[in-house]
């Protein structure tokens, strides 16, 4: 028989429970990360002498170091083990493998991709923790280089890793996404008072096929995904409040986007874009009431997209139709479409 070479990774099976790592994000966002920064700290120590065990032995077998001899930074899930040039870049089989255990981008699957979500989401850069390595991921771990230094290629490599973990344990937060406790201060319009937005409603309908707040994503305006790429006549996009249809179509949006004018209240004169949507529903200088459907969830790459889902903002007091600026009005709309989901 050929001989093959003893892998180096050594898996450490001392795992959480699926329905314990379920029970972990349900906790406070505080919690969550005291409870994982802990988790993280026993598995590092718990690990670290078995992995350079590992690493003695492969090399006495094969008779060299690991390709590039480089130290691997510790993995962050239920096991821990070294990122390895070799190593698969697919999942075998149902195998549980861990984030450091080899690189990720997008496209991929695995166990590992949860975790990856998973951290993002709890130090300020919230994605949908469904396993699977999507756009809003990428963008999502983009972002978060950015903001560490790194080179922003949305590849997980072992720089990104330690960085992650190291965000982490140090409870940082500086993401232009949001931890689930809420977004970051806007640099242009103040958060609304109570009952400044209390007779608008939630922008998709039904509510229950858009993803929680918590894997919502900031940029112009709030990024709402939907479950299982629900689009077309199974989510309309709907007026949050009455107004007039004043535009359909923006570049980088898709040719159907409306544009809603605000008619009335504190926010009279205000200009609400909703894109990637297609079809319109309604033609430009309808005039329409609150929750009456102006447009569906466009299927597919509409505008620069790469999947179904809403992007919806607010004009900056005083600024053009379309768009704001990024981070110019976005916390202000999170805070809003999270209280009108949750009210929902």
């Amino acid at each position: 028989m050929p001989h093959r070479a003893t892998s180096s990774v050594v898996p450490v099976h001392v795992a959480p429970s699926r329905s314990e790592r379920e029970s972990l994000l349900a906790f406070a966002p505080r919690a969550r990360r005291a409870l994982l920064v802990a988790m993280l700290s026993a598995l590092v120590l718990a690990t670290s002498a078995q992995v350079a065990s590992a690493s003695s032995s492969a090399s006495s077998t094969s008779g060299g170091a690991s390709p590039g001899g480089a130290t691997p930074a510790p993995a962050v899930t239920g096991q821990v083990a070294s990122p390895s040039s070799g190593a698969s870049q697919r999942p075998a089989g149902k195998a549980t493998l861990q984030l450091g255990q080899r690189v990720l981008r997008q496209g991929m699957r695995g166990s590992d991709v949860r975790a990856l979500q998973r951290v993002l989401s709890t130090v300020g850069f919230p994605v949908p923790v469904v396993g699977s390595f999507g756009p809003l991921t990428a963008r999502a771990l983009r972002r978060f280089q950015s903001a560490h230094g790194l080179r922003a290629t949305g590849v997980v490599t072992t720089p990104t890793v330690r960085a992650l973990l190291a965000a982490l344990a140090g409870g940082a937060s500086v993401g232009s996404g949001s931890a689930p406790s809420g977004p970051p201060p806007s640099s242009g319009t103040p958060l609304p008072s109570s009952g400044d937005t209390s007779t608008w409603v939630f922008p998709l309908v039904p509510k229950r096929l858009a993803v929680p707040p918590s894997s919502w994503s900031l940029d112009q305006g709030v990024d709402i995904a939907t479950f299982g790429g629900a689009c077309g006549s199974q989510v309309k996009e709907v007026a949050v409040t009455n107004g007039t249809i004043v535009q359909e179509g923006i570049d980088g949006f898709g040719p159907a986007a409306p544009v809603l004018r605000v008619d009335g209240g504190p926010y009279n004169g205000r200009f609400i874009y909703y894109g990637h949507a297609l079809p319109a529903l309604v033609p430009v200088g309808a005039h329409v009431t609150t929750g009456e459907p102006i447009a569906e969830v466009g299927c597919g790459s509409v505008g620069i997209s790469t999947g179904p889902h809403i992007e919806i903002g607010i004009s900056a007091p005083g600024g053009p139709t379309c768009c704001p600026s990024n981070g110019d009005t976005a916390s202000w709309v999170y805070k809003v479409m999270a209280a009108l989901y949750n009210k929902a």
